[in-house]
């Protein structure tokens, strides 16, 4: 029998708003010690793809909603040749919305985020990586953590709606003022341009912690200066610097769903001139403080779940219900933030894995009114700061390394794609 799912709540905005300029689909990465064996990887992908069902799926319409169909044929593994966070060819019969790549000693997933955020991406990702370490003959015994194969699927906590589940109905919020948005070039042919800047970990911790923060909110004070600096001459309108933030919900009500689980913060900051960089921390730390508590986090989940709980929405055909989606995510969602900055964490793989692998990379595709996005995280002891700009213009990304090197008095290694860089 044909398995099917429903797109959680999340993954319902996705497909109304994929396109060129917003491709939703964003990439995690493991740089390891030595080069991939492409068919060892293929070996490795058959093996896990079994355990990660909702992954291998392609995306159907229906009357009312769009919907998850398992696929027929096989996910290969192929050589990472376009740029980074491409889009996926939604209409296609049988088109994967996950794609397994691989470049030199870099293994990527790329996932339409349709089907799950960064945690559940990153699961899939590790036990990947584990398998092909596994086939290659590495000693990596230890397991740990790790979601692995021949343990079958647990479809009801995995496949789980968590924004269903732990939705309570509470006041929701008022409308955003609009954003500063940061004016730039298209590249042509449109693409986009990646730039890693790797830190180590401990120490920029030790320098946020100094300041009384945490690493989140210093990155996020000198994104905001960065930002400054570079638009000042633009933003007459005196319009605030917001960087939206998504939010993982697990580490606050329980789930163990593999499917999208998350709320997004904005934090902004009404810049002026002189502004020293201590006050801007102060205003970023005390609304991260405010904004990642649980009642404001279920005010979130309830703001976004009213929508979907609405009778008349809910029965509203599938192409007007699309229109009504992206004119929302176009107005009250992209025109309130500046740009995103997400946060993996610390990522923690089993010791004996850990061996083979340098670092972690995260990117987060940018759109038509965030043409920059970053994005972190960190293993062994490698911090990398990543952004995506689909803008000829990177005066924000020199502006924020320069000041986070000035700051922290620690050296940054920085390496990029050079995608437009030819124009």
């Amino acid at each position: 029998m044909e398995e099917w799912y429903k797109l959680d709540h999340a993954g319902k905005l996705f497909p109304a708003v994929a396109g060129r300029e917003n491709s939703s689909t964003y990439r995690l990465s493991l740089m390891l010690t030595s080069p991939v064996n492409p068919s060892l990887l293929q070996r490795a992908l058959d093996e896990v793809i079994t355990r990660f069902p909702l992954l291998d799926v392609e995306l159907r319409n229906g009357l009312f909603w769009k919907f998850l169909r398992e696929r027929h044929t096989p996910l290969t593994v192929e050589p990472e040749t376009a740029y980074p966070c491409a889009p996926v060819m939604l209409s296609e019969e049988n088109g994967s919305l996950v794609k397994v790549l691989f470049y030199g000693n870099k293994i990527s997933v790329e996932i339409f985020h349709a089907l799950t955020d960064g945690g559940g991406a990153l699961e899939f990702l590790k036990t990947l990586v584990y398998q092909y370490l596994f086939l290659r003959g590495e000693n990596v015994e230890d397991k740990e953590g790790m979601i692995l194969p021949p343990a079958s699927f647990a479809r009801y906590a995995e496949a789980q709606d968590s924004f269903k589940a732990h939705y309570s109905s509470v006041p929701s919020y008022t409308r955003r003022p609009e954003a500063l948005q940061i004016p730039g070039t298209r590249f042509t042919p449109y693409g986009h341009h990646v730039v890693h800047g790797m830190i180590h970990a401990s120490r920029l911790n030790a320098a946020a912690k100094q300041r009384g923060v945490t690493l989140t909110a210093y990155l996020t004070a000198i994104l905001i200066m960065a930002v400054y600096a570079a638009t000042m001459p633009f933003n007459n309108e005196k319009r605030p610097i917001v960087i939206s933030m998504p939010v993982n919900l697990r580490k606050i009500f329980p789930s163990s769903s593999l499917r999208n689980f998350f709320a997004v913060i904005n934090i902004g900051v009404e810049m002026n001139e002189g502004m020293a960089f201590e006050r801007v921390l102060e205003v970023v730390h005390a609304q991260m403080k405010e904004k990642t508590t649980k009642p404001y986090l279920n005010q979130a989940m309830a703001s976004s779940m009213k929508y979907e709980k609405n009778l008349l929405s809910r029965f509203t055909p599938l192409k007007l219900k699309d229109l009504a989606i992206r004119y929302g995510f176009d107005h009250y969602g992209e025109e309130a933030k500046t740009l995103t900055l997400t946060n993996l964490g610390r990522i923690d793989i089993p010791s004996s894995m850990a061996a083979h692998v340098e670092a972690m990379e995260t990117t987060m595709y940018p759109t038509a009114k965030s043409p920059i996005n970053c994005a972190v995280c960190s293993m062994n002891e490698v911090l990398t700061i990543t952004f995506a700009r689909n803008i000829v213009e990177s005066d924000v990304i020199m502006h924020f390394f320069r000041q986070l090197a000035s700051l922290s008095g620690l050296d940054l290694r920085i390496v990029s794609n050079d995608w437009g860089m030819g124009a």
